[in-house]
């Protein structure tokens, strides 16, 4: 029988997702306009189309601009959705709304980093297997009894495998097979994918956090509003500083400017800048193999001190993460981050 299920969907994904990426998202979420929106589309908007014609059509869309599409349509009692050249249906943000009333699964082949296998439950944290890593805890946590078995069976070296038991994998899960008659169906709806959900403040790695339970944090996370970006600048500075030991009296300086919102520090800001090109210079001339650490910081510290407000802060959130950051710097960067991105929307 397994023999059978490989074959079929090997047969499947050579002829039909061999060039490209696709991604394939089940949901029992029984309103389907629900559905679509969590990808980002408009129900009211699509188009009559099978997937063969969208692939053509988005595949040989290589024009800047160009909106991503989706090909929507029921299988059993199970709406999929089908993204050629997406990747929506991976996400949590999304996973989590299709499995609001249910369940969801996704299977991306050929993504741009990684084969993906993702599922979720109503009120379960999403689990996310990697195509090309070994079988653990995450397919153990899928309500297969076999998974894993199903993903070794497949081997270690051979793509192609690996993405029909991901398939496989998707039907135990729906209880639906994919088949060529369904991708060729004409009456699925084709719909733009034109307002994608926000990413999540908290991603889902981060929810149970302690960074969370800082109340500076917490009231940041609870409440992201203009008011909170002096703020978030400085968090994100102080995490870099901190993280990258850039301890210097120039530095401390800076900190204490990016700290004090309501005074009139334009003056000062001027002087601690100066200051802090200075120690940039230094750092630059510098061979010891940890002042290239401390550069990076640096330089995250003048973008804080810049006197644009938001210009200096959408530059020290996008620099700011680094991989020397312990666990808890590196939570505060990405949750504040995403506290400012969705600020300034």
């Amino acid at each position: 029988m397994l023999q059978n299920d490989f074959a079929h969907y090997g047969e499947l994904v050579s002829a039909w997702f061999a060039e490209g990426s696709t991604c394939l998202t089940w949901s029992d979420l029984p309103d389907f306009g629900a559905v679509v929106r969590a990808f980002g589309a408009d129900p009211d908007s699509g188009e009559a189309m099978n997937v063969e014609d969208a692939q053509i059509e988005q595949y040989d869309a290589d024009i800047p601009g160009v909106l991503p599409v989706l090909v929507a349509g029921e299988v059993g009692r199970w709406t999929l959705v089908v993204e050629p050249n997406g990747a929506e249906g991976t996400r949590p943000e999304v996973l989590r709304v299709l499995a609001a009333e249910g369940r969801a699964v996704s299977v991306l082949l050929n993504g741009p980093n990684a084969d993906l296998l993702s599922y979720a439950a109503a009120g379960a944290p999403v689990i996310a297997h990697n195509l090309g890593a070994e079988s653990g805890e995450d397919l153990a946590a899928l309500p297969i009894a076999d998974a894993a078995s199903i993903m070794v069976a497949a081997g270690d070296n051979d793509r192609l495998a690996r993405q029909a038991a991901a398939l496989v994998l998707a039907e135990r899960i729906t209880g639906e097979r994919l088949t060529e008659e369904w991708l060729l169906d004409t009456s699925h709806i084709r719909l733009l994918v034109a307002s994608p959900l926000s990413d999540d403040i908290v991603p889902e790695q981060y929810r149970d956090h302690p960074i969370l339970q800082d109340p500076e944090i917490s009231a940041i996370v609870r409440d992201p509003s203009l008011t909170a970006i002096p703020r978030i600048r400085y968090l994100l500075v102080r995490s870099v500083v901190q993280g990258s030991e850039l301890g210097h009296p120039s530095v401390e300086e800076a900190l204490a400017v990016l700290s004090n919102e309501d005074a009139d520090t334009a003056g000062q800001r001027i002087r601690a800048r100066r200051h802090i090109w200075a120690l940039r210079d230094d750092l630059r001339c510098s061979s010891r193999p940890q002042d290239a650490l401390r550069l990076r910081a640096a330089e995250v510290v003048l973008h804080g001190l810049e006197s644009d407000l938001v210009d200096s802060s959408r530059k020290v959130a996008e620099h700011a993460y680094m991989g020397h950051l312990t666990d808890a710097q590196k939570a505060t960067v990405v949750i504040l981050g995403n506290c400012l991105r969705r600020i300034l929307g």
